[in-house]
């Protein structure tokens, strides 16, 4: 999960219901990271046409490729769950009906905001939206 401090409400079960979005952010980003990573390893990979056994953990395009196909469907399928997750989240974000306590959940749970970020956007203190976070939270019927 992230290292940013935040604050956590009161309603605890909810809480960590309403951040399943944001874990599943950091496991995509974290897989595509992994999928960069080897990318670069397989553009940098040179043919060198040699009668000379092949030793150590040279690898070729090909195996390059093997490697990073299996990833590019664990992706996909990430962000496949990210989106369920995040329609979940936005129903129950729709049984707020107040602005502002919508506002500061939609901050905190789709934009994966602190507590500390959301009050100098909002232009609260943390301990108001830390207070406006638990009273939207109370709004919330899990099902």
């Amino acid at each position: 999960m992230s290292n940013k401090a935040v604050c956590r409400p009161k309603d605890k079960r909810k809480d960590e219901i309403l951040r399943g979005y944001e874990y599943q952010m950091e496991l995509t980003h974290s897989l595509e990271n992994e999928l960069e990573t080897l990318i670069a390893g397989a553009t940098k990979v040179t043919s060198v046409i040699t009668d000379m056994p092949r030793g150590g953990d040279g690898l070729d395009s090909g195996d390059w490729i093997a490697k990073w196909e299996p990833l590019q469907l664990q992706i996909k399928a990430e962000i496949e769950e990210s989106v369920k997750v995040r329609a979940e989240i936005m129903g129950y974000l729709d049984q707020v009906k107040m602005p502002k306590l919508r506002t500061v959940l939609q901050l905190t749970y789709v934009e994966c905001l602190s507590q500390g970020e959301i009050a100098e956007r909002m232009n609260y203190s943390v301990k108001q939206v830390y207070n406006l976070t638990n009273k939207a939270l109370e709004l919330i019927k899990l099902a």
